[in-house]
């Protein structure tokens, strides 16, 4: 059994005992409820009391939950995103200088100039705004400097913009750590 699939397994039974605690299931429903977590983690070597494999396997700061709610966000931005008209978008030559933007904050972000980083971001996004880079690039800036609630806003929106694109959900999770620990490196 892979860790992946213990940890997807994991969050199951989480969310199941959770429901169990908050009154989701029914007073009639708890017993089959706890019958049923038992025969899961039984079925794919998950021991939920286990403190070392929950350690191991754990998915905190998420929850299986939170994680269903960006899939739902996320298909919720692709349908309205696929029935809109397409905009005309950047010229050749914005898209060219927005690349350029993009390198100078990468090379702020590597002295550790936030501010400036964040500025040539924002000058990229206003010449390029469905180039799901420039807003991931600058939540990790606006992350550097603390201020958490513009690089969820950046995260958000880079997924927006592209699904697909791995790195911002990475920025996001980090994000949400931060947030939590208010401790966080790029």
């Amino acid at each position: 059994m892979t860790d992946k699939t213990q940890k997807l397994v994991l969050g199951v039974i989480d969310f199941l005992t959770a429901s169990i605690g908050d009154g989701t299931v029914k007073e009639d429903d708890k017993e089959s409820l706890e019958v049923a977590i038992q025969c899961i983690g039984e079925a794919f070597g998950v021991d939920p009391n286990d403190a070392q494999q929950r350690s191991r396997l754990s998915i905190k700061p998420a929850t299986l939950s939170s994680i269903f709610e960006v899939y739902l966000k996320t298909q919720a931005s692709r349908a309205a995103s696929s029935s809109s008209k397409p905009a005309a978008g950047p010229s050749a030559a914005d898209k060219a200088e927005a690349e350029k933007l993009k390198q100078s904050g990468n090379q702020h972000m590597t002295k550790k100039d936030y501010a400036q980083a964040i500025d040539a971001y924002t000058k990229a996004i206003a010449l390029d705004p469905k180039n799901a880079v420039y807003y991931s690039n600058r939540a990790a800036a606006y992350s550097s400097t603390a201020d958490h609630l513009s690089a969820v806003s950046d995260a958000e929106k880079a997924i927006e913009v592209d699904p697909a694109f791995v790195k911002a959900y990475h920025r996001l999770g980090c994000v949400s750590y931060c947030m939590r620990r208010d401790a966080c490196s790029y």
